[in-house]
């Protein structure tokens, strides 16, 4: 478990999915993909912010972003909430997908390491 104080972001569009188990893993392929659209779209504006995907404990676990970083502002979180809105709104579904399935990652195995005991 990580020492750093991370602010958590359960994006609004992701709600229902959050706490699904069955789908963990294609659950945390999404996060870091939109992870990786995240850090691209505000690296310039945000040089010092972490964006993670990390293991939310309430009610059972769950995957969800923490984010931490150097004058982050207090609306960051709602800011994140609204890009994250525009990315799966501008995004095709071969974009994610590509993600997923090009990287040679196990999802499954992922998931379990971040939200296992």
């Amino acid at each position: 478990m990580s020492e750093i104080g991370y602010t958590i972001v359960e994006p609004p569009s992701l709600g229902e999915w959050l706490g699904n188990v069955k789908n963990r893993a294609m659950l945390v392929a999404l996060l870091t993909w939109l992870r990786h659209q995240l850090f691209d779209a505000l690296k310039d504006d945000f040089p010092t912010l972490k964006i993670e995907v990390i293991k939310v404990e309430y009610l059972g676990s769950y995957p969800a972003f923490g984010i931490h970083g150097d004058d982050v502002p207090s609306d960051l979180p709602d800011r994140l909430n609204g890009l994250i809105e525009r990315i799966l709104f501008e995004s095709s579904i071969a974009d994610f997908l590509n993600f997923a399935m090009n990287g040679n990652i196990d999802w499954a195995a992922e998931a379990q390491t971040l939200l296992g005991p």
